[in-house]
């Protein structure tokens, strides 16, 4: 009976262990994934102001050079350019909405790629210049204040994970 306790006691702080890292591992996963944003933004404009591509083959280049799950997003976006009869912004929506559900970006961080889709669709080449950098701009200041909160509530989530753990066993036994 007793080797059951221990062994009970052991899974509970186990389980309540890697929730918080797992918790602690969204922290650190939003400043990565924003990283990878801002160089998908930047690779895009690239390709729309410099090498002049089309939106949807530049959206399928960008998907290519970055890593899940931005560049999924972008693969989502042109696919939807290409295929169907929505506008930018429309296909952005969708695409977006689809990256807020699987990743561990916010809704405000979303919201900034999505200012851009809109003036992508209604602004000249040469305007353009001014609006990747407002992005790229506010996208930078999202990562540096996700790296801030990170170092401090990952750990926070660490140790929240095992001492409630701990807690529990104690208060169960």
């Amino acid at each position: 009976m007793a080797l059951l306790k221990l062994v009970g006691a052991m899974l509970l702080v186990l389980a309540t262990t890697l929730v918080g890292f797992k918790m602690a591992g969204a922290y650190r996963d939003r400043t990565r994934q924003l990283r990878a944003l801002i160089r998908a933004v930047t690779h895009l404009q690239a390709q729309v102001e410099y090498q002049t591509t089309p939106l949807p083959s530049a959206l399928q280049h960008v998907a290519a050079r970055c890593s899940p799950p931005c560049g999924v997003m972008f693969q989502r976006a042109g696919e939807r350019l290409a295929a169907e009869n929505e506008g930018v912004s429309e296909a952005f929506r969708s695409a977006l909405s689809w990256l807020q559900a699987e990743s561990a970006l916010k809704a405000g961080d979303c919201e900034l790629v999505q200012m851009l889709a809109e003036t992508l669709a209604t602004t000249d080449r040469a305007h353009l210049d001014t609006q990747f950098q407002f992005t790229i701009d506010h996208l930078r200041q999202a990562e540096e204040d996700a790296r801030e909160q990170g170092m401090k509530n990952a750990r926070l989530w660490q140790y929240l994970g095992v001492l409630s753990g701990v807690l529990l066993v104690i208060l169960l036994y």
